[in-house]
């Protein structure tokens, strides 16, 4: 019977590992190579400054609005009421400026965002054409990110996205009625 369980144990491994063997695996860390890449660097303190005026911007026209409020406050009781109210809408008028200015500086499609694509956006394709280029030179079928987890390389035989669509496109009508 140990001959056997023996034989089995070798060819179990043999069946499992020589395919695997076959296939090379590789993983890059890329919060560590755009912590230690220059240029990427550079653009960062490059970013930080803009972000910096804009929020300096920001907190002016916050110190603006609060004087303001302040100067309302303590001269509510000697303005007449029209005045009062044309200083209360300036008031809201400041706010309104202060979150219009915060979206389009500082928001999610503002410029501070679209800078920082423009300027990081070459980095990153720069990194990823590398990372093929040692992928396909190395020939390692797959490369992974350490720091996410995904998949930043892969040999195109393996993609089976295509058939995927053809499969979930069988038997759906192309026609609408």
């Amino acid at each position: 019977m140990r001959p056997y369980m023996s034989l089995l144990t070798v060819v179990l491994v043999a069946v499992f590992a020589l395919p695997l063997k076959a296939q090379k695996f590789a993983y890059v860390e890329s919060q560590r190579i755009l912590n230690e890449y220059q240029e990427y660097q550079d653009v960062q303190k490059q970013l930080e400054q803009l972000r910096s005026k804009y929020d300096a911007e920001y907190q002016q026209m916050v110190k603006e609005y609060n004087a303001l409020l302040e100067e309302i406050d303590s001269q509510s009781l000697l303005l007449s009421p029209e005045k009062k109210q044309q200083k209360m809408q300036a008031a809201q008028d400041k706010a309104m400026q202060i979150e219009q200015y915060k979206y389009e500086k500082l928001g999610p499609e503002g410029e501070f965002y679209k800078k920082s694509m423009e300027l990081t956006r070459p980095i990153i394709d720069k990194i990823n054409k590398l990372i093929a280029k040692i992928g396909e030179e190395e020939g390692y079928d797959f490369i992974f990110d350490a720091s996410s987890g995904a998949l930043v390389h892969a040999l195109p035989k393996y993609d089976i996205t295509d058939r995927i669509i053809e499969e979930l496109n069988k038997g759906v009508s192309t026609t609408k009625k």
